[in-house]
């Protein structure tokens, strides 16, 4: 029985300790005008792209007609974390990254999750339709 119990209280540790809260989403289009940079160098990763597509939405108002807002990267200092979390989220699909890195381009649903408020990782899966 006291194992019992203390293996229920270790799952409720652990589960907890690795919980992140949900913290927004949005729908983008990563295509042609998000794998080069503002000085024209072309991007080597996804989350690289992602940052631009941000860039492109907040700063320099290049918005794919797919392109939604997102709650929280319109502060460069907050889309210069773009790459790591989205390293740090789910593994994304390898077909997904060859179109989006090739210039074909894909749509993507992006979901952010995060602990305390901060973002801690961002998946990519598939966009709908």
């Amino acid at each position: 029985m006291h194992k019992v119990i203390i293996s229920v209280i270790f799952l409720l540790f652990a589960n907890g300790a690795n919980a992140q809260d949900f913290m927004g989403e949005y729908l983008a289009w990563l295509g042609p005008n998000d794998i080069r940079n503002s000085s024209g160098v072309k991007m080597k990763s996804l989350g690289d792209v992602v940052a631009q597509d941000r860039a492109n939405f907040h700063r320099f108002g290049v918005i794919d007609e797919l392109d939604t807002g997102d709650p929280y990267f319109s502060q460069r200092s907050l889309r210069t974390r773009i790459p790591q979390l989205v390293k740090a989220g789910r593994s994304v699909e390898k077909y997904i990254i060859n179109d989006v890195l090739s210039g074909r381009g894909h749509y993507v649903y992006i979901r952010l999750y995060g602990i305390n408020g901060r973002i801690t990782r961002m998946d990519v899966h598939e966009g709908a339709g």
